[in-house]
C-alpha cells in the first residue's frame, strides 16, 4: 500500500533527475533555448509557458503510470497508450532517437571544451563518450543517484547568470525588436514556423524521448505522490530558468545568436572564474543526459547486467563518439524539431487515452 507521507527531499531528488535528464548540452549551453524561444523575441516567453504546462503534465502522467505498473516487469508505456503495432514502432523509434541525442550531447561537450578552453573539439567529445559509457555500465539506480543532484545545481547557476544579465543589461530589451532585425540569419535558427508551435515541439521531442526513463523512475518509486510532485516541480523550475535565460540572451542578441554556447558567453561577463565553473557544470549536464539516454538505447538491445549488454554499451559509445564529431548547432537544428512533430502526435494519443478512453471504460 502506498505511503501517504511525502518526503520533500525525495521530491527534490525526482525533480532534480527530471531536470537533469531534460537539460543536457542543448539547454545548458543555451543553444536549444535560442532556437526554440529566443529566436522568436519576446513571443518566445509564450512558447516557454506552453512548454512549462506540458512538461509538468506529461512528466507526472508517465511517472504515475510507471508506479501503477511497478509489479509488471513487461509493462510497455508505448503499447499501453498506442496499442500493439504503433506501440512497437515507438518502442524502437524512441531508443534510436535517444541515441541520436547522445550523439548531440557528445558533440556539445566538444563545442564547450573548444569555446572555453580552446582545446580541439575531439578532446571534449572523447572524454564525454568515455564517461557516459563507463557510467551506463553501473546501472540505472546509480545513474539516478548521480544525476539527481546535478539538475537543481545547474538551475541555480543558470538563474544566477540570467538574473545578473537582466539586472545589468535588461534595459536593452526595450530595443530588442530592432536588435533582432539586425541579426543576420536568425530566422534560419528558428526550430518552428511559429512561437507556439516551437513551445509544443520542445516538449514533444523531450517528453516522448523521456518515457522509458520516467517509466523506470516511477516503477522504482515508493510513493506516486512524490514522483508526481517531482515531475510538476521539475517542469516548472526548468521552464522558469528557460524564460530567464531567453530574456538574458535577448539583452545581447547580436552576440549570443552567433555562438554555439551563448550561456557561457554571458557567464564570462560575471567573471572568467564564474565562466570556468559554469563550463564544468555544462559538461556535467551533458553527462546527465547522455548517460541515461545511452542506457535506454542499450537496455532496449540487451538485458542490463549481462555480458551482451556491456558489449552493446561499449559499441554504442564508440558509434556515438564518431557521430558526435559533427557540428553541434547543425545536429540540434536537424535532429530535434522533426522528431518533435511525431512527439506531438504521441502526446495527443496520451491525452485521449488518459482523459477520454480510460474514463469511458470506468463509467
Amino acid at each position: 500500500m502506498e505511503e501517504k507521507k511525502v518526503h520533500i527531499w525525495t521530491v527534490i531528488k525526482y525533480a532534480g533527475a527530471f531536470i537533469a535528464f531534460m537539460i543536457g548540452s542543448g539547454f545548458a549551453s543555451g543553444q536549444e533555448i535560442m532556437q526554440f524561444f529566443t529566436s522568436f523575441g519576446l513571443w518566445g516567453v509564450g512558447g516557454a509557458l506552453i512548454s512549462m504546462f506540458l512538461f509538468s503534465w506529461s512528466g507526472a502522467v508517465f511517472m504515475s503510470r510507471g508506479f501503477d505498473h511497478k509489479d509488471d516487469k513487461d509493462f510497455s508505456p508505448f503499447r499501453y497508450y498506442c496499442g500493439k503495432y504503433l506501440g512497437i514502432f515507438f518502442e524502437w523509434f524512441i531508443p534510436f532517437f535517444l541515441f541520436c541525442v547522445v550523439v548531440t550531447m557528445i558533440s556539445g561537450a566538444g563545442a564547450t571544451v573548444n569555446q572555453y578552453f580552446g582545446l580541439p573539439n575531439w578532446v571534449g567529445s572523447v572524454g564525454m563518450a568515455v564517461l557516459a559509457t563507463l557510467s551506463v555500465l553501473l546501472g540505472l539506480r546509480k545513474l539516478i543517484d548521480i544525476i539527481g543532484c546535478l539538475g537543481p545545481f545547474t538551475i541555480i547557476f543558470t538563474m544566477i547568470i540570467a538574473i545578473y544579465t537582466l539586472f545589468t543589461q535588461g534595459g536593452n530589451l526595450a530595443g530588442v525588436n530592432e536588435a533582432l532585425a539586425n541579426v543576420e540569419g536568425l530566422a534560419d535558427k528558428q526550430a518552428a514556423p511559429a512561437w507556439w508551435i516551437a513551445g509544443l515541439l520542445y516538449v514533444a521531442y523531450n517528453a516522448t524521448g523521456s518515457v522509458p526513463f520516467f517509466n523506470g523512475m516511477g516503477q522504482g518509486a515508493r510513493s506516486k505522490r512524490e514522483v508526481q510532485l517531482g515531475a510538476i516541480f521539475g517542469g516548472v523550475l526548468l521552464m522558469l530558468a528557460a524564460i530567464c535565460v531567453s530574456l538574458a540572451m535577448l539583452c545581447d542578441i547580436e552576440h549570443t545568436a552567433t555562438l554555439d554556447i551563448p550561456i557561457l558567453y554571458l557567464a564570462d561577463f560575471i567573471s572568467p572564474l564564474f565562466g570556468g565553473i559554469f563550463s564544468i557544470i555544462i559538461i556535467g549536464e551533458i553527462f546527465s543526459t547522455a548517460a541515461p539516454m545511452l542506457w535506454v538505447t542499450a537496455n532496449k538491445l540487451g538485458t542490463e547486467g549481462t555480458v551482451k549488454h556491456k558489449v552493446i554499451v561499449i559499441v554504442l559509445g564508440v558509434v556515438a563518439l564518431l557521430g558526435g564529431l559533427l557540428p553541434f548547432d547543425v545536429l540540434v537544428g536537424t535532429i530535434y524539431p522533426y522528431t518533435g512533430y511525431l512527439g506531438i502526435a504521441f502526446l495527443i494519443i496520451v491525452a485521449v487515452k488518459s482523459y477520454v478512453i480510460d474514463r469511458v471504460k470506468k463509467a
